[in-house]
């Protein structure tokens, strides 16, 4: 996110402070210094209490700011047995209260999060990342595994602000998960020794140097797809079912790769 979410709690919580300070010094040294019996204490707080209630349902707009009135009130007016009418112990308790929130209020609104744009790169980056490890000869995660991190990585920024953010990380992620189910299809495509199989882990071969943590290899993506179109082009025209069969495997590969050429310089958004 773009902006710290505690920051209006916190503000809300300051302006509570500041008004049950001042409400609770009214009360304790103006009305309970006078007060002997508990209940005269009680015909002030039930009232007050319902009071504040049923002000908090009229103003819905300060709902909030009433409500925590009501829970803190407790704590600011409590009374002790004996009871002991201390300024400097009462001035000491509250200023410590409320320089203890406005500490935590200082530390958000000077450390703010980092921008949706920069979340949205890191995401990118560890979908690069896992995509380099779908490409190689054993990869660490199954072809499952590395669909649920892309939709992970895509639900981060469902919520974002920064629609063009948001869509190059929705981009990145249909595209790598194209690419990726495509090799895994490869990969499953039956195993033989005849030149078809040589083939097959020609083309998987050729992915390796296309994509890194940092973008995308144009000239080598450039010199794949001209690989793949053309070994496609050559199993297209084969006599066996096979050959045909696997070309339309490679064909599926080329498309889903060619939309990388649109991807920008590392330099850019991603």
């Amino acid at each position: 996110s773009i902006v710290a979410t505690p920051f209006k709690s916190l503000t809300l919580l300051m302006r509570t402070l500041v008004l049950l300070s001042l409400f609770s010094f009214g009360v304790k040294f103006g009305l309970m210094v006078q007060i002997t019996d508990l209940w005269q204490f009680l015909l002030f707080l039930f009232p007050l209490l319902i009071t504040m209630q049923l002000l908090k349902l009229q103003m819905t707009t300060l709902a909030g700011l009433w409500g925590q009135l009501i829970v803190f009130m407790g704590s600011f007016i409590a009374v002790t047995n004996p009871p002991v009418y201390d300024f400097a112990d009462f001035l000491n308790d509250n200023s410590a209260k409320i320089v203890g929130v406005a500490l935590s209020w200082l530390a958000f609104a000077i450390l703010r999060p980092g921008s949706d744009a920069r979340k949205s790169r890191r995401r990118i980056r560890a979908m690069r990342r896992d995509f380099v490890d779908q490409l190689s000869q054993r990869p660490l995660q199954s072809e499952y595994e590395f669909e649920s991190l892309a939709y992970h990585h895509i639900s981060q920024l469902s919520n974002s602000q920064d629609a063009l953010a948001r869509r190059w990380l929705l981009r990145w992620g249909v595209v790598l998960l194209n690419c990726s189910h495509v090799v895994w299809q490869l990969r499953e495509w039956e195993t033989r020794s005849d030149p078809l199989s040589r083939v097959r882990d020609i083309c998987i071969a050729q992915l390796r140097d296309v994509m890194s943590e940092r973008g995308v290899n144009q000239r080598q993506l450039a010199n794949t797809l001209q690989q793949l179109q053309r070994i496609c082009d050559t199993l297209s025209h084969h006599h066996q079912p096979a050959a045909r069969e696997l070309a339309a495997l490679i064909w599926r590969l080329q498309i889903s790769l060619s939309q990388l050429v649109q991807a920008p310089p590392p330099g850019m958004l991603t």
